[in-house]
């Protein structure tokens, strides 16, 4: 079960702050997290003016019952966030996402991979309630991890969940004599008895879910995740990062990645083994 008891929320101190806050309050409502710390990077000018004016505006915006903190560091954009002394005991960053004709998203890329923790990006919207969910889904453990969490979610509101998985013909199909066709029927058929498995494997009951299998003919499986969000018009998205290998788990698959850059629309939650990133660190602090 993704941990979610201690959530920082970054504020940039514009009046996008009022959306994020709004968000974030609806999240904690369906986690029930224990503490709530709201950060901003300030360039300079770190006077207590600035923290009050900061507290009074979670005050207004953020009615949680939960305990607060306002912190406020001296830096610019995302490197002072990640190298934030508190960061080490945070479960989830909640990060809002400006309209790309006045951001280019560095600073949301740089927090997805370096952040250890399960990482929220909220695009600007008016839309604070969550009525439909997507969940890529591998079969790994990973991205069991998302539909757990989206599953929490859905016993305090009854959410619709679509599990998609995005498959491919691999190349060289054509060297066995069949078709792209009847080779895509091959790999759809694989697939279907592979999500059993998993069903099976984890008790789950897929009446609470919808399954969408998928074919990716560019191998771009972003494009069909976000065409499927259209489609479905959902209101969130749940990924896993690539945690097949400890090291993967700290550097994001690039379809999370791609994903983000896409849709500035549906807030995505992107989901971390955060102990399973602190081992590799770790680890390659013994090499």
């Amino acid at each position: 079960m993704l941990n979610l008891d201690n959530l920082l929320v970054c504020l940039d101190g514009t009046n996008l702050d009022d959306n994020l806050l709004e968000y974030a309050s609806m999240m904690v409502g369906f986690f029930n997290n224990r503490k709530t710390t709201f950060i901003h990077v300030a360039p300079t000018n770190m006077d207590t003016k600035l923290h009050h004016e900061l507290k009074a505006k979670v005050d207004a915006k953020f009615k949680v019952d939960c305990e607060k903190e306002v912190v406020v560091i001296q830096g610019t954009g995302a490197n002072h966030i990640l190298g934030w002394e508190g960061l080490k005991d945070i479960d989830l960053v909640v990060l809002g996402i400006k309209p790309r004709s006045i951001s280019t998203g560095v600073n949301a890329t740089k927090v997805l991979n370096g952040s250890l923790c399960s990482v929220m990006l909220v695009p600007v919207t008016d839309k604070f309630e969550v009525n439909r969910v997507l969940i890529p889904l591998d079969f790994s453990e990973n991205s069991l991890r998302s539909l757990n969490t989206a599953l929490r979610i859905k016993e305090h509101t009854d959410i619709k969940i679509f599990l998609q998985h995005v498959y491919f013909v691999p190349t060289g199909y054509s060297s066995t004599g069949k078709t792209y066709e009847e080779f895509a029927e091959i790999m759809l058929k694989n697939k279907k008895n592979e999500y059993e498995a998993f069903k099976k494997q984890n008790d789950l009951d897929d009446s609470k879910f919808e399954v969408i299998f998928t074919l990716d003919n560019d191998q771009k499986p972003s494009d069909n995740i976000y065409e499927m969000a259209q489609e479905k018009n959902v209101d969130l998205i749940i990924i896993a990062s690539k945690g097949r290998t400890k090291a993967a788990s700290m550097l994001l698959g690039s379809t999370a990645v791609s994903l983000v850059h896409y849709d500035e629309d549906v807030p995505c939650l992107v989901v971390k083994d955060k102990n399973e990133s602190m081992s590799f660190f770790d680890a390659l602090l013994k090499i």
